[in-house]
């Protein structure tokens, strides 16, 4: 785009409309449990995801280049499950009857990084998600690993996705096309005023990545919680860059390089940066870096108290793979490692996890993995000073080995490529 000063929007009724579909989702969101209520709700935002396309084709006259970029647009929609959905559930809501929706409860066991079984269960549509947590505690469930539950809306005619997720993923394909369109204006930012919900904002993303907020929003539908240990909560954050936190690490750290290739050529780069943070602090945070291509899409910051809570960081990680559409992922963090003893050989199958171990050793790790099958891991073992300071070796590539923490991820990507994404 050309200009960075506000400028009049080139196609107001079109992006007003998307704005109302963003209000709308939300209010979708918040009558999930009442489901005459999420019906209602349902009825009039997929029309008005619709009606965003129409509004737009109505300017075509007078937008730059538009027969162009835009039959893309159409041939790319035609290919989609989720926009070709939109186009047949909009004309069954307005000439036909209501969407066939079916109301289900996902309960999913995650016994440790490998294992992982996933079922459907059923429960009153106004059942919360916590009497779910309830009674499920109460039930024949594993007495080990990670119990998750996922409230889900499906539509007969689209089983494969939750509906929440359907329409995100809608509004994330309409925001691309309209960021398009004020590209083709020269535009870079509009002034439509933003909402009184604080994220319903003008503001459009060129790439299909889906809200923050919709994210946030759909996680509040789930629980994850152990049967020994209680709930286990999501610990997981957004690390967004600001210059008064680039400038505090300049000044903590030196002039630190910051790689800027795809993610497997990045893996030396982060070592190098890692390896410097680690010895100045004594410790190094999991950080994960998300990428589309050589394109950083996302970075995130992960805290967890025992394995439960890691296998959930994880997950959710996964789960933001999806929205980001990345397909290169880097991971940066502290390890245990540990030889296998000669009984655990004889017994084959089994190992006892490092952490647990009296003769570990500590290790600083970075991870990369791509969708396409990449993978690169690298390895610096870490020593302690009498002070316990933290002192770096040099890095080993450990590439064969690979890593287990990130097969919440394949199987993401395994998921993804089945629905076409």
């Amino acid at each position: 785009m050309t200009s960075d000063a506000v400028q009049p929007c080139p196609v107001a009724d079109a992006h007003r409309r998307l704005m109302d579909c963003h209000t709308q989702w939300h209010t979708l969101h918040g009558s999930y449990l009442d489901p005459d209520e999420f019906r209602l709700n349902l009825n009039s935002l997929v029309p008005n995801l619709r009606n965003v396309t129409w509004l737009l084709q109505k300017q075509k006259a007078v937008i730059p280049d538009f027969a162009n970029w835009y039959p893309a647009f159409q041939d790319a929609c035609k290919k989609s499950e989720i926009m070709g959905w939109v186009v047949k559930s909009r004309n069954r809501i307005t000439k036909e009857a209501d969407l066939e929706l079916l109301s289900s409860c996902q309960v999913i066991w995650t016994k440790n990084w490998l294992e992982r079984v996933e079922g459907i269960a059923t429960f009153p549509p106004r059942m919360s998600t916590p009497e779910i947590v309830h009674s499920l505690r109460h039930s024949n469930t594993p007495p080990v690993g990670l119990i998750t539950v996922r409230r889900r809306w499906v539509d007969k005619a689209l089983p494969s996705w939750e509906l929440l997720a359907a329409t995100a993923e809608a509004y994330s394909w309409l925001s691309q096309i309209l960021w398009k369109a004020h590209e083709a204006f020269g535009v870079d930012r509009c002034d439509l005023a933003d909402r009184s919900v604080e994220c319903v904002t003008s503001a459009l993303c060129s790439t299909l990545i889906r809200l923050p907020c919709m994210d946030l929003a759909q996680s509040e539908l789930q629980a994850h919680f152990t049967m020994s240990g209680g709930v286990v909560n999501e610990q997981i954050e957004r690390l967004d860059s600001n210059p008064t936190i680039l400038k505090a690490a300049g000044e903590r750290y030196g002039e630190l390089e910051f790689p800027r290739s795809g993610p497997i050529e990045n893996v030396p780069g982060f070592m190098k940066m890692a390896r410097t943070m680690m010895e100045r602090d004594g410790y190094h945070h999991t950080i994960a870096f998300l990428y589309n291509g050589e394109r950083g899409v996302g970075t995130r910051g992960m805290q967890f108290e025992d394995q439960n809570a890691k296998m959930l960081a994880f997950e959710s990680l996964a789960d933001l793979v999806e929205s980001t559409r990345a397909d290169g992922i880097v991971i940066i963090s502290e390890s245990w490692f540990a030889a296998q003893t000669e009984k655990e050989k004889e017994l084959d199958t089994f190992f006892f996890p490092a952490r647990d171990r009296l003769d570990r050793t500590e290790g600083l790790t970075v991870h990369a993995a791509t969708r396409d099958g990449r993978q690169m891991e690298l390895v610096s073992m870490v020593q302690r000073g009498p002070n316990g300071e933290a002192i770096c070796g040099e890095p080993v590539d450990l590439t064969v080995m690979g890593a287990n923490t990130l097969a919440p991820i394949r199987r993401k990507w395994d998921d993804m490529q089945k629905r076409g994404l």
